[in-house]
């Protein structure tokens, strides 16, 4: 997949993620229904990233990306997800490989 077409589907997300929130801050009844559709959208969603990133019995991930000659990472995935459903002021952004990705 190139750049410019993770970037269309990194956008397209990004606006839907605005357009919930902006929804949960106007709390009308039209917006309420947009939630109501969005919600087990984004569930779904969280749980395929669960799904795709199964540990084996020693706590590697299948998904996560890897050197060929080193073996499979921990995968933080779930643990990230864990700590921000409980608290959001927990995101750190930028940081990582995705630091020089460019905001929009």
């Amino acid at each position: 997949m190139t750049y410019v077409l993770t970037q269309a589907f990194t956008d397209e997300v990004t606006t839907r993620l605005d357009s919930y929130d902006r929804a949960a801050l106007q709390a009308d009844s039209a917006s309420l229904q947009q939630l109501a559709q969005g919600v087990p959208i984004l569930t779904g969603a969280l749980r395929a990233l669960l799904d795709q990133h199964q540990i084996d019995t020693n706590g590697d991930c299948a998904a996560c990306p890897r050197a060929q000659w080193r073996r499979r990472a921990r995968c933080q995935l779930p643990r990230e997800l864990s700590v921000l459903l409980t608290d959001l002021s927990n995101i750190d952004h930028a940081t990582g490989r995705h630091a020089l990705r460019p905001t929009s």
